[in-house]
């Protein structure tokens, strides 16, 4: 009878270990998976942002550039108008970069301010190195975001 007793035991403590073993690693394999939806929702956060950025930069850099050279009033208001427009695309994707990534907030802010700089030229020597620089911070922020964000880092 004691032999009955201990298997019967011996069977009920294997399978409570095989439970806690399973749960443990379904725990585990649900964990990884957020944290891989998370860095990919962060990738996309920083994709999206460097985008609107660069689109932007480019759509100022045309308009700023057509009121130097005094282009038509028409040029120029279609310019202003893309402009507008792209800037627009940009404050969503900022957003989102600092919820998602706020370790990439400051570089975000110093790539859009550089960008947003390049309404101050007042010649096209000054407009070019603001565009530079722009590209320079732009570039600087994808680096720390590649950085903070390549597998294994976190």
């Amino acid at each position: 009878m004691w032999s009955s007793i201990i298997a019967v035991l011996g069977t009920l403590a294997g399978a409570l270990t095989a439970g806690l073993l399973q749960h443990r690693a379904a725990r585990t394999a649900r964990a990884e998976q957020r944290a891989d939806a998370h860095r990919q929702d962060q990738l996309a956060a920083v994709t999206e942002f460097a985008a609107a950025l660069d689109a932007h930069r480019s759509a100022i850099f045309h308009r700023e550039r057509l009121a130097l050279i005094e282009a038509g009033a028409e040029h120029q208001l279609e310019a202003q108008t893309k402009s507008h427009d792209t800037r627009a695309t940009v404050t969503a994707p900022h957003v989102r970069l600092q919820v998602l990534v706020p370790e990439l907030a400051g570089a975000a802010q110093t790539a859009a301010d550089a960008t947003y700089a390049l309404r101050n030229a007042t010649t096209r020597a000054e407009l070019d190195a603001l565009r530079h620089a722009a590209k320079e911070a732009t570039t600087a922020f994808v680096a720390a975001a590649a950085a903070l964000l390549r597998p294994g880092h976190r």
